[in-house]
């Protein structure tokens, strides 16, 4: 399964990011480039909103935002440093 990517593509001071953390880099294994981005919008999520019956909360996460994070797959040598395609789904190395 691909290694993905996940920089910033905006600038610390554009209006889009409404006051949330950038991160500096957020490295997901996922089948898709789309996944990597709903995995990493679960570092946003905060987990103490209640959610009571069928209630969609109105989050939307950064990382869900092709303005404000790039998204690009990890090279075969880069992907080795961290274990290489094979693994478990989900987030492997975040930095802020």
């Amino acid at each position: 399964m691909p290694l993905w990517k996940l920089t910033p593509a905006a600038v610390a001071d554009d209006p889009r990011w409404q006051d949330r953390g950038i991160w500096s880099q957020v490295i997901v294994r996922a089948p898709t480039a789309s996944i990597a981005r709903v995995l990493a919008s679960e570092l946003e999520r905060d987990s103490e909103l209640p959610q009571v019956g069928n209630e969609s909360l109105d989050f939307r996460s950064a990382f869900e935002d092709e303005k404000l994070y790039w998204v690009e797959q990890l090279s075969d040598s880069i992907a080795a440093k961290y274990g290489g395609e094979d693994g478990p789904i989900g987030i492997v190395e975040t930095a802020r």
